[in-house]
């Protein structure tokens, strides 16, 4: 019977999320069972020693983020559409500027879209959800 509780239990321990807080009946069961204690305390330390470990190693795979050619080609689209549209008083075909500015929205959503699926690392490790600091 005590081991059946004592499965439930470090079940129990092993679906809670990292820092989530204890509920009351793992935290008296741990009071009560040192089996268990000792179970969660050696968790508690691999998770420590093998999370030291891995905080370097993921520091040193984060790549730097070079925003000079993505602003130089942001610009250089930016220059194009001006001039286009400097040049395009004197073109009497609705049509063709119509058609014209679509391609250009489509160009740029596609260069944004490309633009964060190139960088979501970056994205990911720089942005915090409100709360989640501490």
């Amino acid at each position: 019977m005590k081991t059946e509780k004592c499965e439930k239990t470090m079940d129990d321990f092993m679906m809670l999320d990292k820092n989530e807080r204890l509920p009351i009946a793992i935290t008296l069961h741990l009071l009560s069972c040192k089996k268990c204690r000792t179970q969660v305390r050696y968790l508690t330390l691999a998770e420590k020693y093998t999370g030291e470990y891995l905080r370097p190693t993921a520091e040193l795979q984060i790549k730097p983020v070079s925003m000079a050619k993505w602003i130089v080609c942001g610009i250089v689209m930016i220059v194009f559409m001006l001039m286009f549209g400097a040049f395009s008083s004197k073109i009497n075909n609705q049509n063709l500027i119509t058609a014209f500015y679509l391609v250009f929205g489509l160009i740029v959503t596609a260069y944004c879209a490309v633009f964060m699926g190139q960088n979501l690392d970056f994205f990911v490790k720089k942005i915090t959800p409100k709360g989640s600091q501490g």
